[in-house]
């Protein structure tokens, strides 16, 4: 009876999606990323989210500070190393291009 209630205990702790044997918990990693311009007033968001399908995208928002309009892009990914090493590669083109990391909320939206 003990090791019963134990499972159950266990399932509804992780609620996380598992695609593949990989359980996404809570992973720093694929939390959204923001970039602020604070020259042109610009903004750009990105993260790694599963589709419909159990495949890995990367989404990706960016606009006017100023304004409500906006693009949003999602793009086909091969894996979640291909996603991570796209993330790395944003991270740097917009501190290149004069971008300044700050913390997003939990709730993704590009303003």
């Amino acid at each position: 009876m003990k090791h019963a209630e134990k499972r159950v205990v266990n399932q509804t702790q992780s609620l996380a999606p598992c695609v593949g044997g990989l359980c996404l918990d809570v992973v720093d990693e694929l939390a959204p990323m923001r970039w602020v311009n604070p020259i042109t007033q610009r903004y750009y968001s990105a993260r790694l989210v599963l589709n419909l399908f159990g495949q890995w995208e990367l989404q990706q928002v960016w606009g006017s500070l100023t304004s409500r309009r906006g693009r949003l892009r999602y793009v086909p990914l091969a894996g979640l190393n291909e996603g991570r090493q796209q993330l790395t590669t944003l991270a740097r083109l917009r501190r290149l291009r004069g971008y300044i990391e700050q913390p997003l909320s939990s709730s993704f939206s590009g303003t």
